[in-house]
Formats: C-alpha cells, sequence, structure tokens
C-alpha cells in the first residue's frame, strides 16, 4: 500500500473514531442526519452517502443524501418497499452490489433527480433487536473500481455508530415528547378538577361524597352537586363519550351548563334537564353526548325525583337493604335537542342512602380479566355511616381491578339524607313519640343496625320521660330542645331543657341489686352510649349522649 493509500486510510479511521465521539451529543435529527452522511462519505471514500429513515404513518422511506463532505442534504421520499434500499428495509440483510445500472431492483428516482449515476453500493440495514431504523448507503467508491471487503468491514462499524446514535436519538425524543404529554396533561387535569365540585359536599339536610378515577390522567366520567333553595339537592353522576383530552373538554361544558342552569331546577328535575339538553346539544361537538343519572331530593316534600338519561338507575339503602330504583331508561344528554325527559317520583325517607356508579365500577376487570359485576358492588355495600360505606365500596373495588391496565374511567357517588339537626317539642307524654322518630332517624343515619337502633331510642326515649316526668314534674307545655350530628365518628344527641338545676346525686341511680319499680335509667343511658353527660346551664339543663359509630 503506498504513502497515499496510508494517508487516505487514518482519515477514513479518524472519521468513524470522529463519527463515535460526536454523533452521541447531537440533539436534532437534521444535525444527526448531517453529519452522519458527511463522516460516511469520508469514510468510505464514496462519492456518495444516502440515508433512508422510515415514515410508519405513510409507510415510506424519507431519502437523505449528499455527495462529498460538503454538499447540501437533499431529502425526498420512496414507497418503503420499493428499490434495493425497500429490499434491505424490508429483509433488513445487508447487500453490496458492483453493477447497479443492471440491477432490477434499482430505484432510478433518485438518480433521475439528482444527475448521479449509481454504479456501486453497499446498503446495510439499521437494526437493534426487532427495530428497524433505517437504512444506510454508500455509493461509487472513489479512486477504485468496486467496494472492498475492508470497505465492507469499515461500513459494518459505521453502520454499528448510526444505529446506536439513532437508538439514542430516538429515547430521548420519546422520553422528552412523554415529558410534554405528561404537562399538558397534568394541565388538562387541573383544568378538569377546576370544573368539578370538591368531592364532599355537606348540607343540613343531604350530603354527597364521591370517589373518581379516571383510566387516563384525565378521563370522561364526571359528577355535579348543587345546594338549592330550602335545603334541596341537586346530584348528577355521567359519563361522557370518548376519553382522553376530548372527554375532558367535554365534561368541562357540561359541568358548565350544569351550573348555570342549576337554579332552573327549582320548577322540577324534568323541566331542569330538558333545557339542559337542548343547551348540550348546540354547544357540543358532532357525535357527543353524555350518559348521565339525576337526582334532585326535597326533603320537605321526602320525594326524590331521578331521570336516567342513558345511565345506571340508582342504588338506595331501603329497609336495610340496597336494591336498585326501578326507573324507565332515557335518551343521554346531547343526541336529540326538544326531546322531553320525564322524572319520576320517590317516596323517601330521612336516613336513606342513594347510589350513583359509571359503567366503570361493574365493568373494572381484574388480571385475569373478569369484570367486578354488580353483584360484587351489591356485597360491598354494608351498613353503617355514608362515610364508612362509600369508603369500603371503593376500597373492594379497588383491590379487584387490575389498576395499571385500567380501561375505564370509574365514578362512586353516595347520597345521604338526613333528618333535621333539631327538633323542637313540648313537655307531654303524647309528645314523646315525635322524639322516638327523630332519634331513631338519625341512628338510621349513622348506621347503626336494627337491634342497636332499638337500644338507642329506648335509652333516649328514658332520657326523655325523665326531663318530663322529674325535671318539669310532669308540668305540660314545658320546651324541650333535642339535636343530634355525626361527627368525628360518633352520634352525638343532646337534650335541652329549661327545668330547674338537677341534683348531681339523684343523677347516680339506684343500684343494679335493689329491685323495685324507676331509677334505673341513668343505668340504661350508661349501657348503651358511652358518654352520657349532664351539663347544667344558667337556665336549664343539658344532656349530652355519644355513641362511637359501627
Amino acid at each position: 500500500m503506498d504513502t497515499m493509500d496510508d494517508t487516505a486510510m487514518q482519515e477514513r479511521y479518524r472519521a468513524l473514531l470522529l463519527a463515535a465521539r460526536n454523533l452521541f451529543s447531537l440533539t436534532s435529527l437534521d444535525d444527526l442526519v448531517e453529519n452522519i452522511l458527511k463522516y460516511s462519505c469520508v469514510m468510505m471514500q464514496a462519492e456518495a452517502c444516502s440515508m433512508y429513515l422510515p415514515d410508519r404513518i405513510r409507510r415510506e422511506l424519507i431519502i437523505y443524501s449528499a455527495r462529498g463532505k460538503d454538499d447540501a442534504i437533499n431529502a425526498f421520499r420512496i414507497p418503503w418497499d420499493k428499490g434495493i434500499a425497500g429490499t434491505v428495509y424490508q429483509q433488513r440483510k445487508f447487500l453490496r452490489i458492483d453493477d447497479a445500472q443492471n440491477d432490477p431492483r434499482l430505484l432510478r428516482t433518485a438518480d433521475q433527480k439528482t444527475g448521479f449515476v449509481t454504479r456501486g453500493m453497499l446498503c446495510a440495514p439499521l437494526v437493534d433487536k426487532d427495530d428497524c431504523f433505517g437504512v444506510l448507503q454508500a455509493l461509487n467508491p472513489i479512486d477504485r473500481p468496486l467496494f472492498t471487503q475492508h470497505d465492507q468491514d469499515i461500513f459494518e462499524g459505521l453502520t454499528n455508530i448510526v444505529t446506536g446514535a439513532l437508538v439514542r436519538f430516538d429515547r430521548e425524543q420519546k422520553i422528552t415528547l412523554e415529558g410534554k404529554l405528561a404537562r399538558e396533561m397534568s394541565l388538562a387535569m387541573e383544568i378538569q378538577k377546576s370544573y368539578l365540585p370538591p368531592e364532599e359536599l355537606i348540607l343540613p339536610r343531604a350530603e354527597m361524597r364521591v370517589r373518581y378515577r379516571p383510566a387516563r390522567t384525565i378521563g370522561g366520567d364526571f359528577y355535579s352537586a348543587f345546594a338549592l333553595p330550602d335545603d334541596r339537592l341537586l346530584a348528577a353522576l355521567g359519563d361522557v363519550s370518548g376519553k382522553g383530552i376530548p372527554a375532558a373538554l367535554t365534561t368541562a361544558q357540561i359541568s358548565t351548563e350544569m351550573q348555570a342552569l342549576s337554579p332552573l331546577a327549582k320548577v322540577g328535575l324534568a323541566e331542569y334537564v330538558n333545557v339542559l339538553n337542548d343547551a348540550l346539544c348546540q354547544r357540543l361537538a358532532a357525535g357527543r353526548f353524555a350518559a348521565t343519572t339525576f337526582l334532585l331530593y326535597d326533603p320537605n316534600r321526602e320525594i326524590m325525583e331521578i331521570i336516567c338519561a342513558g345511565q345506571f338507575a340508582p342504588w338506595r339503602w331501603h329497609n336495610d337493604s340496597w336494591e336498585p330504583v326501578a326507573v324507565p331508561a332515557a335518551l343521554a344528554l346531547g343526541i336529540f335537542p326538544g326531546h322531553q325527559f320525564v322524572a319520576t317520583e320517590v317516596p323517601c325517607k330521612p336516613g336513606e342512602k342513594w347510589l350513583l356508579f359509571s359503567d366503570g365500577i361493574n365493568e373494572g376487570r381484574n388480571p385475569e380479566g373478569e369484570d367486578y359485576g354488580t353483584e360484587r358492588l351489591r356485597k360491598s355495600l354494608q351498613s353503617g355511616h355514608a362515610s364508612e360505606v362509600l369508603n369500603h365500596a371503593w376500597s373492594s373495588w379497588e383491590h379487584f381491578v387490575d389498576r395499571e391496565h385500567q380501561h375505564d374511567d370509574a365514578c362512586l357517588a353516595l347520597v345521604l339524607l338526613k333528618p333535621p339537626a333539631t327538633q323542637d317539642m313540648i313537655s307531654s307524654a303524647q309528645n314523646c313519640k315525635k322524639a322516638r322518630n327523630f332519634i331513631e332517624e338519625w341512628s338510621i343515619t349513622a348506621g347503626f343496625p336494627d337491634l342497636v337502633r332499638g337500644q338507642i331510642v329506648l335509652a333516649a326515649d328514658e332520657a326523655v320521660t325523665n326531663i318530663i316526668r322529674h325535671t318539669y314534674a310532669s308540668a305540660p307545655d314545658k320546651p324541650i330542645i333535642l339535636s343530634a350530628e355525626v361527627t368525628d365518628g360518633y352520634l352525638h344527641l343532646r337534650l335541652r331543657d329549661y327545668g330547674p338545676h338537677v341534683d348531681p346525686e339523684k343523677l347516680k341511680g339506684r343500684q343494679l341489686e335493689d329491685i323495685r319499680p324507676g331509677g334505673l335509667g341513668l343505668h340504661l343511658l350508661q349501657s348503651v352510649f358511652t358518654t352520657v353527660e349532664h351539663l347544667p346551664l344558667p337556665d336549664g339543663n343539658e344532656w349530652h349522649l355519644a355513641k362511637p359509630l359501627a
């Protein structure tokens, strides 16, 4: 080998080392392609080099080519199964061609566009495991008739470096894209959450609690709860068509319309839903709709109005069991303007619990592909206070489903109907029934089972009777105020009178061994309630009775 050959060979190896060092630091595809082609021309001592990168959507190969190290990069496209490059890309096999002009696979489009005549070539796939990132070609060796075995060895080293650079660039692009999408989704989630109400709405006569988990960062399920005049509650749970950002934007539209139109619910649920449907038919994009179940609770009439617009009927805890409420099915919202929805009125009582759920609950699947189903949902709904019932049901669902592959948004909402917080009465034996009803409604609201409810009513009735008989000495028309609340895991009852102060010694009661009528009321109270306190007030007495929730 002469001196010129040694110098040329050293230049080629130097270019290979520079390529290995520099290609892994480039951050744009244009820079990467430009440097690959220019290093390739030097390394391969070739008249031109080309790189073909796949466009998998259009099923094409994008051709980037350069003549010599100082030529501009030209780019155009060919079908990814045509020509020699298409053959190498599809078969993922190296080709050396010494007489390209007589090879039937040669696609002459590139030569015609550039005026370049291809005589010989080395063509190699850029493969990493099962993925092909493209094809690299060296065209027409300089100062030698054919590419040699030594050229092939250098070309193999070059393709390994180029493949590594493309793999690194592809991974960094995916990481960058995933980060961008994560930021966009996080922002979309914040926007969507800003349109949804808090997951707990506590009103004087009703409460609504929600558990919600989208299948993706953002979802298409939504819920609403609005306080209306006269202690009424308007509640809804729905599921819009589609997923992702379009579905999230639709939920934002619906939530805005529902809130803006909520004053119309004072007329009735049907009137409200009819106007809402017409508004959504005008505003929602074509093909968008919302399957929604609505509840309108009026505690003064003890009536629940219900409309199931393409969504599941509600369930309610009634007579110590959970059962679906029979409600006619109706069209989802946003499909037909002018459609007349009809509300079903169901009598209801304080202490009842009502459940709404989306299809992501019953259709949630475990890793074996089994659906959660309505029977598992029913079994998860225990008796107890509303918050504990909801927490247990949600926990049961979460432990069942495959959280890594959740296929649909899931939403579960529980509405609790509450009695009035206070009950005023006048001291008389006939009014004790009013006190018993008040105490029973609150023991149901607190979620105590039937036997315990009976004990609470019996013990509290004894306290009311003692106020009438002893504090007021059976004097008629004396005021008694009962109040109740569930807080901090306890049912709290308070009995307020305006009689003379009670002698603390008399509050101790008799010993159980002293068998004779009367005097055992305090023992009964202490056996039922964990807290039995007498609080003397400037103008009377207050009894505080507390019992932990089941």
